[in-house]
């Protein structure tokens, strides 16, 4: 179809070709004939005056009643109509919403590639972040290749007014820094407001000062109000600052790490005595406290891991244990009772503890008590062995699963090179996986056909590549 030719429209209710629509309702183009079948004389639901409504719609009004209904966007009651849209009219300042989006100017460069142009006559690649000042704007190459704003490639390095110190043309009144500094004393203000006391407002005035000079004024800024609880929590608890010990009953050793920042500070200034015995005692019965909560109340298995809790707290009255030992203890108890429940015994059996140990022999110690608190209080007679042939087998079965899932990932990055070189070195060559998970002290080298040579404690393994080039000769070898 030429350019002079009009554009040819289709009716949506018969598909009849139309040079322009008879009627347009609700986004629906009608021709002139469909338009006198489907509406009909009748009253506007609205106001009672008679106009042609579509007659499958009882809701629709005619077309004055339409133009006064509010605002589509803004909901204005009076206003001046800017556009008809399909879901209703906007106001005149609301229809700039409703226009459809401006191309930039394009020209037609030799290898007839559109290219967009800037005010400037500066070719535009673009819309994203510039490379030089981290704004999002329209981009333009400069000649080293980098993708920067107009401000950048036509200015450079400029001067900041604040801090004298230079910046990127595009960051406008100042640097980077500053901004971050400004925005970090207007949120570090906005906390302090919500302080009631002016002495909690100075205490909280001098930690922004001295978290300022500690971190970054970025992290700084986007961390301040992370901090404020913290100071509100004691100012509305205490009304001054508390011990170390008040600080701990109340917030937990986790919580009081979440606050690190305001700890050091409060430390720092001779306010708290930070008490490290304290609060590994603390965390301690945290997590002792959850590993009893992990076990559903109520059940044989809840009330035997609190009868051999009642056990290990008495002895540590008594200084004979360790709040860490009893929770070291604990863990494996629970794992055993738990594996016991899903299994429906009320008493773990000699073959339920001997598939526990077979999966984690490394617990054998931790559970030597609470096995013969088991023996003494229910006569279970159990009887802790670890079948190290099995645990061997099942631990070489672990490593070949492993195997197989790094190569089924289909990477090839440096992390997965890593993960193959630690698995395979321990299961080729036997070596402990504590030895060779987290490699650092080594060298590696590989041969012709790709493969490595590990160097570890004066002692050279071969681990194949994962594409097995030439390994069953290397490995007879």
């Amino acid at each position: 179809m030429s350019r002079d030719q009009p554009l040819e429209l289709q009716c949506d209710e018969c598909g009849r070709n139309m040079l322009k629509a008879h009627r347009t309702q609700s986004g629906r183009r009608f021709c002139g004939t469909c338009y006198q079948r489907m509406f009909v004389h009748c009253e506007c639901p609205r106001c009672g005056v008679m106009s042609r409504l579509p007659k499958n719609d009882k809701h629709a009004v005619c077309w004055q009643c339409f133009k006064d209904a509010p605002c589509i966007r803004c909901g204005r009651g009076e206003y001046k109509i800017g556009k008809i849209t399909p879901f209703g009219p906007v106001c005149n300042s609301c229809s700039v919403y409703f226009r459809p989006p401006k191309l930039p100017k394009q020209v037609q460069t030799e290898s007839k590639v559109y290219q967009s142009l800037d005010p400037f006559d500066h070719p535009v690649s673009k819309r994203g972040t510039c490379q030089q000042c981290r704004r999002y704007r329209s981009l333009s190459k400069s000649p080293e290749g980098r993708q920067l704003c107009l401000a950048c490639l036509r200015d450079g390095l400029v001067t900041c007014p604040c801090c004298s110190n230079l910046m990127p043309a595009g960051r406008g009144k100042r640097c980077e820094n500053c901004y971050w500094r400004d925005t970090y004393l207007k949120r570090l203000k906005i906390d302090e407001a919500g302080l009631s006391s002016p002495e909690f407002v100075e205490i909280f005035h001098r930690f922004g000062v001295w978290l300022i000079g500690q971190i970054p004024a970025k992290k700084a800024a986007l961390t301040i109000h992370g901090y404020f609880p913290f100071f509100y929590e004691i100012e509305k608890r205490w009304g001054k600052i508390p011990s170390y010990e008040q600080l701990l009953v109340h917030f937990t050793a986790e919580g009081l790490r979440r606050v690190r920042l305001p700890m050091r500070w409060l430390s720092e200034t001779l306010q708290v005595s930070i008490n490290a015995m304290e609060r590994e005692i603390a965390s301690d019965r945290r997590r002792i406290a959850a590993i009893m909560a992990s076990i559903p109340i109520e059940t044989t298995a809840a009330k035997i891991l609190n009868s051999y809790n009642l056990e290990l707290q008495s002895r540590i009255a008594a200084g004979r244990l360790s709040i860490r030992s009893a929770r070291l203890a604990l863990r494996p108890a629970a794992s055993l009772l738990a594996s016991c429940e899903k299994i429906g015994n009320k008493l773990p059996k000699q073959n339920t503890l001997d598939s526990y140990l077979l999966k984690t022999p490394g617990q054998k110690a931790s559970i030597f008590g609470f096995i013969k608190f088991l023996n003494r209080r229910y006569a279970t007679n159990l009887v802790i062995q670890v079948n190290a042939q099995k645990t061997i087998l099942l631990r070489r079965k672990q490593l070949e699963t492993e195997l197989i899932r790094l190569l089924e990932s289909g990477k090839c990055d440096d992390t997965f090179e890593e993960k193959w070189i630690s698995v395979s070195l321990s299961f080729f060559h036997d070596l402990p996986w504590r030895k060779v998970k987290n490699l650092k002290h080594f060298s590696l080298s590989t041969d012709a056909d790709g493969n490595f040579l590990v160097s570890l404690s004066g002692k050279t393994y071969f681990v194949p590549h994962w594409n097995f080039r030439s390994c069953s000769s290397q490995l007879e070898n």
